[in-house]
């Protein structure tokens, strides 16, 4: 009976069995998705295929519905089934299920997700755990604050009659007839003490990395004026504002491992001692540094450089005309440094530097025939007087000024200074690094000479007695006279440190002695060390200090500096020091 019906419609033949396949196909579906997730199917797909089948006329509309209906039927009766059966885990109706994934797979998939999210977050620059933005990783900021409490110990047997030369040039001219009248000129403090002075210095700079090879620096520091051989300023003065001075700014190129320029106003970038320099000057101008490695322990470096020191100011004098005006003496440091690096051992390490410093037209110059008589205030060679001074250069009086006619035995004389000889000064430093036991020692030793120290400049350079020296004499037999002229080219260092010569860590120490011996004109006075003597040449005497770690990057201080004159007058001064530092 089937296959004569069949026979007789094919048409409805293939119409059922595709009726069938798709009840089968939708029953299965029901009942595959509901033991898996107990969720109903989604009907899309099977609506879509009735509805073309129907549009194709293989099925009726009404067909479809019955379809659609059955199918729903069906499924429910699935769900019940599959809801009425017992798990085969021995889960409890409620309970909910969790698939359970290995903790190594979690791990794979935790590293997986991190290192994608890291690796977008560095191509996208936006915000991850510990990290900045990429034109902040390229800034350094750094800087340092010292407090101090400082005595200054005069001795009473120091002579009172030491005049400020520096003066003359700082706030002068000064009339030097005023003298004969009765009139003081500026006389330095000899014989008071200063007591507990609390001071501090404070420096804040940035470092910025502007490629791989460039990279530039500003910093700012403390200061009571404008010296360049120390940033230290006097609290007190009734609790005025402090000044803040620009005190470093330069551009480095480093094109090379071994090669780097730099230009502006830099830290010295020379291997010193504090004996010609002190150790807070700063340099302008343009300085290259080379390392030359030999070996693996032997390292060997050179620093050459050029800086101005002082300018010839362009309308200077103000009040002159066309060729009355000075001619340019532009006043020049060019220097030179060789030195070598040997690494013994791995507690031991020796290095030495030889250094050529030249100063170009510091010499003072004495004018043309100058008169001042006639109303005008200046003089051919008063731009060849320095700016800054401290004590100890030999100088005489560079105004060659005009008696004035009228008053021929008592008329104004005022006087600048000048320097009464060049400064090309030889350095040799040396130092050995090395332990004991577990403990950190250092030894230093440094020796510099005036090449173009010869004692007859001084005295025979001008005819008539001009320009003969004003000081660096002897004491005479009374207060009221003076012994002979007497000077010197040669300076030299030794200093002992025992303990880590820098302590950055709380308990770091170290304790150092040294003894240093500098005569009048082996340096320029205006660049050494503020502290040791409170400045300047002429002077010898031992240098103790002692810093202790009290935390991270903070320590505390003890200097004292006992320095007298080599020749000369008696001055004695001592210095002392208890400081609280922090670097960061």
């Amino acid at each position: 009976m089937k296959s004569k019906i069949a026979a007789r419609d094919p048409r409805r033949l293939r119409r059922g069995l595709l009726c069938l396949s798709i009840g089968l196909l939708l029953s299965g579906a029901a009942v595959s998705v509901f033991a898996q997730d107990a969720a109903a199917p989604s009907p899309n797909a099977t609506v879509n295929l009735i509805r073309l089948m129907v549009k194709r006329g293989l099925i009726t509309q009404a067909d479809a519905d019955g379809l659609l209906a059955q199918a729903n039927t069906e499924a429910a009766q699935a769900r019940s089934a599959v809801s009425a059966a017992p798990p085969s885990d021995g889960a409890q109706p409620g309970d909910v299920r969790v698939a359970y994934v290995p903790e190594s797979v979690r791990n794979e998939i935790r590293d997986q997700v991190k290192q994608e999210v890291v690796a977008q977050a560095k191509t996208e620059h936006w915000a991850t755990p510990n990290a900045i933005p990429e034109w902040l990783d390229r800034i350094s900021w750094y800087g340092d604050v010292h407090v101090r409490d400082e005595s200054w110990f005069y001795s009473r047997n120091n002579s009172p009659y030491f005049i400020d030369y520096g003066a003359f040039n700082r706030n002068g001219p000064f009339d030097i007839n005023s003298i004969t009248q009765g009139a003081n000129p500026p006389i330095l403090n000899s014989q008071q003490d200063r007591l507990n002075m609390l001071r501090l210095q404070a420096h804040l700079g940035v470092a910025v990395k502007l490629g791989d090879t460039v990279t530039a620096g500003v910093r700012v520091g403390s200061g009571s004026d404008d010296n360049p051989v120390s940033t230290t300023q006097t609290l007190g003065g009734g609790l005025t504002k402090k000044d803040l001075w620009l005190d470093q700014a330069w551009i480095r190129w480093q094109p090379t491992d071994w090669g780097s320029l730099t230009a502006g106003r830099m830290a010295q970038p020379f291997v010193v001692s504090d004996l010609i320099y002190s150790t807070e000057l700063n340099f302008d101008g343009v300085a290259g540094h080379f390392d030359l490695p030999f070996t693996d322990s032997l390292n060997s470096f050179a620093t050459v450089g050029a800086f101005p020191i002082e300018y010839t100011s362009s309308d200077s004098p103000s009040e002159a005309f066309g060729y009355d005006k000075n001619v340019s003496n532009e006043k020049w440091m060019t220097a030179a440094q060789i030195g070598a690096t040997w690494k013994i051992d791995n507690d031991t390490q020796f290095k030495s530097a030889l250094a050529y410093y030249y100063f170009d037209h510091m010499r003072g110059e004495l004018s043309s025939p100058c008169a001042l008589y006639t109303g005008i205030n200046y003089c051919s060679t008063d731009d060849t007087a320095p700016q800054y001074m401290q004590k100890g250069n030999t100088v005489f009086l560079i105004r060659d000024i005009i008696p004035d006619p009228s008053s021929p035995s008592n008329y104004a004389q005022p006087q600048f200074v000048g320097l009464s000889y060049n400064y090309h000064v030889a350095d040799f430093y040396n130092q050995l690094d090395f332990k004991l036991g577990e403990t950190s020692v250092r030894l230093q030793a440094d020796y510099a000479r005036n090449m173009a120290y010869h004692e007859s400049d001084a005295l025979n350079r001008y005819p008539g007695g001009l320009g003969q020296p004003i000081n660096n004499y002897q004491s005479g037999a009374t207060a009221t006279t003076q012994g002979p002229y007497k000077s010197g080219p040669v300076a030299w260092l030794v200093r002992g440190i025992v303990g880590t010569p820098h302590p950055m860590e709380a308990n770091e120490w170290n304790i150092a002695l040294g003894y240093k011996y500098v005569q009048p004109d082996s340096m320029l006075d205006g660049l050494t060390d503020a502290n040791f003597d409170l400045g300047g040449t002429n002077n010898k005497g031992f240098i103790f200090t002692a810093d202790y770690g009290i935390a991270p990057r903070t320590w505390l201080s003890a200097r004292y500096y006992d320095a007298k004159q080599v020749y000369g007058p008696p001055l004695a001064i001592d210095v002392l020091q208890i400081e609280l530092s922090t670097k960061f």
